[in-house]
């Protein structure tokens, strides 16, 4: 009986797996260009710790984003503190595996306004198919704007 093509094909990495690896082998902030709404949120990879399971991610969303009160809309931050997570988890995870947000909560501390954004995503427990995680989000005075946990299934 030979084997079945399908089922011992090599499974692709996630292209933002493959964009931190890349980083990893030549360190320096590069544009996240793997995912369309990391594009539209101006999204740079500025740094990778894999063995402490901690990212740092820079936004500069655009028009866009901001509600009529000149703040920025809380999905577009939800998502912004998502990616940094979901790039702390893939760092971590081997090559080949993805994972995806099952639970996120997050917090808004104050009005996030126009201009760059650092994201901070780090993993507090890593099991073989779930890890949890935080992020923090920061504006251009490097004030606290908002947080976030999340539970990330990985396959």
């Amino acid at each position: 009986m030979s084997a079945n093509p399908v089922l011992s094909a090599a499974i692709p990495m996630n292209p933002d797996q493959q964009l931190i690896r890349q980083w990893q082998a030549n360190p320096g902030v590069v544009e996240v260009t793997s995912n369309p709404f990391a594009v539209a949120l101006g999204t740079q990879l500025e740094q990778v710790d894999a063995a402490e399971g901690r990212v740092a991610l820079r936004f500069n969303p655009g028009p866009l984003f901001i509600q009529g009160a000149g703040v920025l809309q809380g999905g577009a931050i939800t998502a912004m503190l998502d990616f940094a997570m979901a790039f702390a988890t893939l760092a971590q995870i081997q090559d080949g595996q993805s994972c995806a947000s099952i639970c996120l909560t997050t917090s808004f501390l104050r009005p996030a306004t126009a201009g760059r954004l650092k994201a901070v995503g780090q993993v507090t427990k890593r099991g073989r198919q779930i890890v949890f995680a935080s992020a923090e989000l920061f504006n251009e005075r490097d004030v606290l704007v908002a947080s976030a946990t999340s539970t990330l299934a990985v396959g």
